[in-house]
């Protein structure tokens, strides 16, 4: 179990600590949420296994969306969404550390330069 709590940071490595509270879950689910002044952010994480044809790779199903809604103003009267999602697909009987190495190598990748370059349309 993650907790009753979830915290996201912000604003970069010296950004703001958003904490969230667990507003629900399922089974193999669960949703936070945090209601700020401005905005409000949004945590889900789901885990599911792919449904598989005979012959093909079974596979674990791991996913987490950060949203963040930013209220309406008179400059953005439809406000703002931002979501950014992390998809891990892995055979159930991998190595959880081989996983978990490339999930960070993913991570790391998305430095400040690389997502620049990505909102650029650079590929």
């Amino acid at each position: 179990m993650l907790g009753d709590t979830l915290t996201v940071t912000l604003d970069g490595s010296g950004g703001t600590a958003v904490v969230a509270s667990k507003i629900n879950q399922d089974s193999y689910s669960a949703e936070y949420l945090k209601k700020r002044t401005d905005d409000e952010v949004r945590v889900s994480i789901k885990h599911s296994k792919d449904t598989v044809k005979l012959g093909t790779q079974p596979f674990d199903r791991h996913n987490v969306t950060i949203e963040q809604y930013v209220y309406p103003t008179e400059a953005k009267p439809l406000g703002i969404r931002r979501i950014v999602q992390l998809i891990i697909r892995n055979d159930p009987s991998d190595d959880e550390v081989a996983v978990t190495d490339l999930g960070e190598a993913l991570t790391y990748w998305a430095s400040d330069a690389n997502l620049t370059k990505l909102f650029g349309w650079e590929s």
